[in-house]
């Protein structure tokens, strides 16, 4: 995997000395575009669920971040395919049409029984990786915890899942006290503000602001779940028995603070990924989001080091 030029990783105010692999803007490796997902529906507990699904090789699972859907996640999800897996990615509930959860499940652990119904009702009991982004990662961290040998491996991407807001000198802020509105309005800036603009913008207009439109309600039960996370410790017992478990940060994300990044990858156990880009950088950088997906399948044993190395320099080679 690509590193910055230095040894030493930043933190988020660009200052040295932070552990973390960093992944620079200039490295990148090219995405197959001829990969296109099929989009079908399933019924997930007696509801229809919309899904996508794209790729071949052994399964894998995408999971979307809060107030999107996977559509909005196209390029990554051909992307991480490219790596050599078939990738599901299904609306979760609330999002894209998905019926919410009944309000006793609406919990992380009501989250990671749905996925469990949705790779049933797809036909794969078991997936080489599982990979979720910023609330994404939360629900792929509570399936991975709840449904032991279902997945052989775990990418955290941007996830929640710290009770870590933010560090003060004297004082420790949590996600509980970090109001709901702040989710989105740093939600629209990190969109708004990212250099990608003209890439990140039809997945604000597609994605985020129909879910809103359409289901107001439901966007903020499930940022009530978001504030209440704590998978601090389904994370470390995830990495104790032995599932490999992948971190990875970017340096302006102003959703998922870098404290709460730290003590994640602190709980795996790993030095995690810090790449160059805001929250929803992977939307518009999905190269480098494919080079974290290939790395994680290595590690879950579905790729093996050279397979890996000879699909990269097939795509360079042929330009794809």
């Amino acid at each position: 995997m690509s590193r910055g030029a230095g040894s030493e990783a930043s933190d988020a105010g660009g200052n040295p000395g932070r552990s973390g692999r960093h992944i620079g803007a200039d490295s990148r490796v090219a995405v197959d575009p001829g990969a296109g997902i099929s989009w079908d529906s399933v019924l997930v507990d007696g509801h229809p669920v919309r899904y996508g699904a794209v790729g071949n090789g052994p399964a894998a699972l995408f999971l979307h971040g809060w107030g999107l859907r996977p559509n909005g996640y196209r390029r990554p999800i051909e992307a991480m395919a490219s790596a050599g897996c078939r990738v599901y990615a299904p609306c979760l509930p609330g999002f894209g049409g998905t019926r919410e959860l009944d309000p006793e499940r609406r919990t992380f652990a009501g989250y990671a029984r749905w996925v469990g119904l949705f790779l049933d009702a797809v036909g794969r009991p078991e997936v080489a990786l599982v990979a979720g982004h910023s609330f994404g990662g939360g629900v792929a961290t509570a399936f991975v915890y709840d449904q032991p040998g279902r997945a052989s491996a775990l990418l955290l991407v941007n996830a929640i899942g710290s009770p870590t807001w933010v560090l003060l000198p004297n004082e420790v802020r949590t996600t509980m006290q970090r109001p709901v509105w702040d989710w989105g309005r740093h939600f629209g800036t990190d969109l708004l503000h990212s250099p990608h603009l003209v890439r990140l913008l039809p997945t604000l207009l597609e994605d985020f602001i129909p879910n809103l439109l359409g289901n107001p309600l439901g966007m903020f039960r499930t940022g009530e779940v978001i504030r209440r996370a704590d998978l601090v410790r389904e994370v470390r017992l995830i990495a104790e028995r032995g599932v490999p478990v992948s971190v990875a940060w970017s340096d302006r994300d102003r959703l998922v603070s870098r404290s709460a990044f730290d003590e994640l990858r602190h709980a795996a156990g790993v030095e995690g990924v810090v790449i160059e880009g805001a929250h929803a950088w992977l939307i518009a950088d999905p190269a480098a989001f494919r080079e974290l997906a290939i790395s994680a399948l290595v590690d879950s044993g579905a790729l093996t080091p050279r397979s890996a190395s000879e699909g990269t320099e097939d795509r360079e080679a042929t330009g794809t």
